[in-house]
């Protein structure tokens, strides 16, 4: 397979999107907020049975897995939360996953309520070069026979029992393998209808597995993905493994392209581009009569393998990007 260079491309980009008429180089279009849902999950209006230390944390299990959860210092059983699951990548747990997101940073809010974070921990799978570390499902290094679909089900299921969820506002985010398999979870029906929206960062994608066979969301999907083109371990050109066919990794744009046109669009017309940060170039498609159902793409021109904060690169992407376009978006409006 040869690999087209994408990065040479979109480095013409950063200059484009300065220059060309109709081309907004301006902080990104002005999100709509929804009103609020009425709908509660059934751990509404009684105390919790889960205990939660002083920072506001608890561990939870089902079966021999585990997830960490972190409330808002003002939870409040009576009021729908929003629910942010974040999934770590390969090697990392759910502490870490924790640390680099900032999901459960104070002053969070979707629907202007604190939200409810969520780290599920990966099994344990054979690892790159014999190495056993976690991943989750997805990658061909993925541990065999463990049913992560499910445990995402159960966690949800379990989040909508002991603690005042809006079922209408659960998101998924992740990073690299993390990102893969949120990617997984967009692209499997009977998930994708559990989750309001969806955020990518530096995807850890498979041509052998699932980016472009076998995904059938059954609706259209919101999604923002970030991705930097200095990126070594999941390169944004893609890679050819020559060892191994099923670690072959496909291009960030044509990924990206593929979930544009399952949600409607012409991948080569975007809706805006724009130079949001230096150094970075956000694209955006909208989708639908409504436009109801967007695409948006982070492009970093110095960006490693990171997810995107002020210490890494020019922007926070939790405060400013991901927790902004989530707050768009709820399943009652969308199904």
């Amino acid at each position: 397979m040869i690999i087209p260079n994408y990065t040479n491309r979109l480095i013409s980009c950063f200059t484009l999107a300065l220059s060309v008429s109709g081309i907004s180089t301006s902080h990104p279009v002005q999100r709509l907020t929804s009103s609020p849902t009425t709908a509660t999950g059934s751990g509404c209006g009684s105390a919790t049975p889960w205990t939660f230390d002083n920072s506001d944390h608890t561990n939870q299990t089902i079966g021999d897995r585990s997830f960490l959860v972190h409330i808002p210092p003002k939870y409040n059983s009576n009021i729908t939360h929003a629910v942010v699951l974040s999934f770590h990548g390969y090697g990392e747990d759910d502490q870490e996953q924790e640390s680099i997101s900032g999901f459960s940073e104070q002053g969070n809010l979707i629907d202007g309520k604190g939200i409810i974070a969520v780290y599920p921990l990966a099994a344990y799978g054979p690892g790159k070069h014999q190495k056993p570390a976690r991943a989750w499902a997805g990658a061909p290094y993925s541990p065999v026979g463990v049913d992560d679909i499910g445990f995402v089900e159960a966690i949800i299921d379990s989040l909508e029992s002991n603690l005042c969820v809006d079922p209408a506002r659960i998101y998924a985010s992740g990073m690299s393998n993390g990102g893969g398999f949120v990617n997984l979870l967009a692209c499997t029906s009977q998930t994708a209808s559990k989750f309001a929206a969806f955020a990518i960062v530096s995807a850890a994608l498979y041509n052998g597995t699932h980016p472009f066979t076998g995904c059938e969301p059954g609706r259209k999907i919101p999604l923002i993905n970030f991705h930097g083109l200095a990126d070594e371990t999941v390169p944004y050109d893609g890679r050819n493994d020559t060892t191994n066919m099923a670690y072959d990794e496909p291009p960030i744009p044509e990924w990206r392209d593929a979930w544009v046109v399952r949600n409607g669009c012409d991948a080569s017309a975007p809706s805006n581009v724009s130079q949001p940060y230096e150094g970075v170039i956000e694209t955006t498609w909208r989708c639908g009569d409504d436009i109801d159902t967007t695409i948006e793409a982070f492009d970093i021109e110095m960006g490693i393998h990171a997810w995107p904060t002020t210490a890494e690169t020019t922007f926070n992407a939790t405060p400013e990007q991901i927790l902004p376009f989530f707050n768009q978006y709820s399943l009652w409006e969308q199904l």
